[in-house]
């Protein structure tokens, strides 16, 4: 005799499928939570605090199973909560409209990075099997009109049962809701939800609307009869952080080459604007500060390379990353990630190919020039891939893109390697600018877009939401190398080198390099962040 499944209402699949979901996504959330509100002191509001979440899961379950047949609901929650729960539970990572953007903007050599075997295990145990299952539960038929209103009744109980189970707790939860804030970024699937919606509103507004580019700095230009060139070469890391520089007093050697110089200056202070590679670079060349920079109206208004090329500097913008982030857009850029162009590859394109060619097109050029090059860096977790045979220094190194493989030791090793290629990318950048300093008033700016977690609080990579961030994700390196033919003031340098600076700082930096008047740059300037020889012209 056959056996009958009985067949399922949709109030209970909504149940069955939210009290999955909090039960197994969930794990960096409750690790969090607990660490704020012991087990032992605080047991009933932990409990409290999971049945809260499995009835915000069903909430959002039942209101897009109004739109959406619930199968589909089911399967696209469990997928989407299997991947994020990887990454939350592995790496730290929390899922917001900025690593959203960040995702976007990946491109697929990266991407490929973060795709291991312990994430196709987890969407098969987690995502896979569960839609399956999912699939062949036999569900009660019924009238639309009634199956919708048992979903609404479903997520009417879902919020009574909520108030029903925080208002015994309502001093816990007061304090947890203002004081503890960054915990809701681990709720898992509805963080990332409502982080996708905020991010589609946003950005599908912008889309329907018509931009013309707003103008700054409209008088901005070179000085008039300065017959000595300006060349800045400006290297934008990716993912460094200041403290594994064996020039800032890392315990390690992971900058012999700089560190044996004594012609440059090394800030020991510097903040990025961002943890993630498309905020930190297209704040970074903006013409407001971190607080009132927007991402969305950057992309609509000049920034400092915009200015510098309308002033007469000549730009060239090379690039071994994911691209420039729409700074470079209006003026250009080559990109260097491809052998047919980029002529050192091996597992992947090297930075120092971005410096092929560069000596003879200085020697063609007869105006002031501003080159960016835009580094693939350190950036992980395939920090093995990030240096050739010959700078794997410090061993063992982790040579696997799952760090949970790996061990701790291993990483920072791996991660090391990074800095020490990125060492002799920088020296062989200075060596290139010594060579046309007869010609040109040489410099170099070497600065990060942002940091690294290597899993210090269990934390890896970069991208956490930047008011959570630890120090890690947003202290960077700043480096400034001049000639003794260039305007720069060294020995003023070196007074101001420990005095706290930011990416803001950048934009007043090249302006005065190139002597251009700032003008409405910034309502507060920044003083002495980059001082100018006397003969420097006004």
């Amino acid at each position: 005799m056959p056996i009958r499944v009985p067949q399922v209402g949709h109030p209970l699949i909504i149940f069955l499928i939210s009290a999955f979901l909090a039960a197994t996504a969930n794990l960096r959330f409750f690790e969090e939570t607990v660490t704020v509100y012991p087990v032992a002191e605080n047991w009933p509001f932990l409990v409290s605090a999971a049945i809260v979440l499995t009835c915000a899961i069903a909430l959002v379950t039942a209101l897009l199973s109004l739109l959406f047949p619930i199968r589909a609901v089911g399967i696209g929650l469990f997928m989407v909560a299997a991947v994020v729960g990887h990454f939350s539970d592995t790496l730290g990572i929390t899922i917001d409209t900025e690593m959203i953007r960040n995702t976007l903007y990946t491109d697929a050599a990266e991407a490929s990075d973060m795709v291991s075997v312990t994430l196709g295990l987890r969407i098969l145990v987690l995502g896979i099997v569960p839609s399956v299952v999912l699939w062949f539960v036999p569900i009660k038929p019924c009238p639309l009109r009634w199956r919708q209103a048992r979903v609404l009744a479903a997520a009417l109980g879902a919020v009574a049962v909520t108030v029903a189970v925080i208002l015994p707790f309502s001093d816990t939860y007061a304090s947890y809701f203002r004081e503890h804030k960054p915990l809701r970024y681990y709720t898992n699937p509805t963080y990332p939800i409502y982080s996708a919606v905020k991010f589609a509103l946003e950005n599908g507004a912008d889309v329907a609307q018509d931009h013309t580019v707003e103008t700054r700095m409209r008088g901005a230009a070179l000085p008039d009869g300065d017959k000595a060139h300006d060349l800045v070469i400006l290297v934008v890391g990716e993912t460094a952080r200041a403290d594994h520089f064996g020039l800032n007093g890392y315990a390690r050697g992971t900058t012999p080459n700089l560190s044996s110089r004594q012609d440059l200056v090394s800030f020991s202070n510097m903040r990025s604007c961002g943890t993630s590679t498309a905020i930190s670079v297209p704040c970074l060349f903006s013409l407001d500060p971190r607080e009132s920079f927007d991402i969305e109206s950057a992309r609509w208004t000049e920034n400092t390379v915009d200015v510098l090329a309308r002033a007469g500097v000549t730009v060239l913008w090379r690039d071994n990353n994911s691209g420039p982030q729409g700074v470079a857009d209006r003026v250009g850029y080559q990109m260097f990630t491809a052998a047919d162009v980029n002529p050192i590859c091996d597992v992947e394109c090297r930075d120092e190919g971005m410096l092929s060619g560069l000596d003879d097109y200085l020697d063609t050029q007869k105006n002031d020039v501003l080159i960016v090059l835009h580094q693939k860096g350190s950036h992980g977790p395939a920090y093995f891939k990030r240096y050739p045979e010959a700078f794997r220094r410090f061993t063992p190194d982790c040579r696997d893109i799952d760090l949970g493989k790996c061990s701790a030791e291993e990483i920072v090793n791996a991660y090391d390697n990074t800095i020490l290629y990125s060492d002799h990318f920088l020296d062989r950048v200075i060596a290139l600018l010594q060579r046309h300093q007869d010609r040109y008033e040489p410099t170099m700016l070497y600065v990060s877009d942002h940091g690294e977690s290597l899993g210090e609080l269990g934390i890896f990579l970069h991208g956490m939401p930047y008011f959570m961030a630890p120090d890690a994700q947003t202290h960077v390196p700043f480096i400034v190398w001049a000639a003794e033919t260039s305007d720069v003031d060294r020995e003023k340098l070196v007074e101001i080198k420990d005095r706290p600076a930011t990416h803001d700082d950048l934009s007043r930096i090249l302006l005065q390099l190139f002597e251009i008047e700032i003008g409405d740059v910034r309502p507060e300037p920044v003083k002495g962040v980059m001082p100018m020889s006397e003969h420097a012209s006004n």
